[in-house]
């Protein structure tokens, strides 16, 4: 039975992202069940599913950038800043196909730009969102995004598509306001794919259809990634004896800080996972100021 790790899905759209968790759960039977990187309902693509004990790796995974494959309405500006929203305007585009193209790449770099109001992000404990559903006026909070790699896949008299890699807490539909205030037109998002969310890709999920096809079958899910095998971009350590106890416990023993020392690289690596000799993820051990070796999560797998 399938209990701790990682499941990537390729989320359909109309879905919010608390249905895709909702029917995992009864999929796979299992209550603790959680996800990295919310996707609006309109969205589909790449989504990052925790399944028990993986749900502590959480925070270290939101970090990462990823990708995107977006298509633009131009003309148009939405309450929303997509096409879900109300209209609040719209106007002709004066740009030719192949301008909108060189504009598009025009937009990366880093950019001090306002959250979206229709966001999870909250303000004054609550989420900008529900303000924004009760019409509500209030201040949105600005924040550096970064938008880079830039791909125009074809544009038309009035839509652009592209892929875009970003990083964490950007918006992609900031984005897609910035075209449309440089085409002077405006332009709101007509559909978006996440493709990664590092070090993870689109490419190795699955269809919530597959998902329950392979567990009726019997069959380990393809896109499930054992607990020992997620943050691949962690180094790692086994241990045995003593400071395998130790660990559990939370402690560093003598001999796993002498292997640290040796091992972790300040400034460079992000983390050690903690394993035992059988490939046991049991910890994960950071670097802090002042701290020197912590641990940051134990695992109860």
């Amino acid at each position: 039975m399938i209990q701790d790790g990682i499941l990537l899905i390729d989320k359909a759209a109309g879905m919010t992202s608390h249905d895709v968790v909702a029917r995992v759960r009864r999929i796979l039977g299992l209550k603790s069940v959680g996800h990295c990187g919310t996707l609006d309902p309109m969205a589909t693509g790449l989504m990052i599913l925790l399944l028990g004990e993986a749900t502590k790796v959480s925070p270290y995974l939101l970090e990462r950038d990823k990708a995107y494959v977006v298509k633009a309405q131009l003309g148009l500006t939405t309450d929303t800043l997509d096409t879900t929203g109300a209209t609040l305007e719209t106007k002709p585009v004066t740009v030719s196909a192949a301008e909108i193209g060189r504009l598009a790449l025009e937009i990366q770099g880093e950019f001090e730009l306002n959250v979206p109001k229709y966001s999870a992000v909250k303000v004054q404990g609550e989420k900008m969102y529900d303000k924004a559903r009760r019409g509500e006026d209030f201040e949105t909070p600005k924040k550096i995004m970064k938008f880079y790699d830039v791909q125009v896949l074809g544009t038309g008299a009035d839509w652009v598509e592209a892929s875009i890699k970003c990083s964490k807490g950007s918006y992609i539909r900031s984005w897609v306001e910035l075209l449309g205030q440089k085409t002077g037109s405006g332009a709101a998002m007509s559909a978006l794919r996440r493709t990664v969310s590092e070090p993870f890709l689109l490419e190795n999920a699955m269809t919530l259809e597959e998902l329950a096809e392979a567990v009726q079958k019997g069959e380990t899910p393809r896109a499930l990634t054992p607990l020992a095998s997620t943050l691949p971009h962690w180094k790692s350590a086994r241990v045995d004896g003593q400071s395998l106890s130790l660990i559990r416990n939370g402690q560093i023993s003598k001999d796993l800080k002498s292997v640290l020392i040796t091992l972790f690289k300040p400034g460079v690596d992000y983390g050690v996972k903690v394993l035992s000799r059988e490939g046991q993820l049991l910890a994960l051990i950071g670097l802090e100021e002042g701290q020197g070796f912590v641990v940051r999560r134990v695992f109860r797998s």
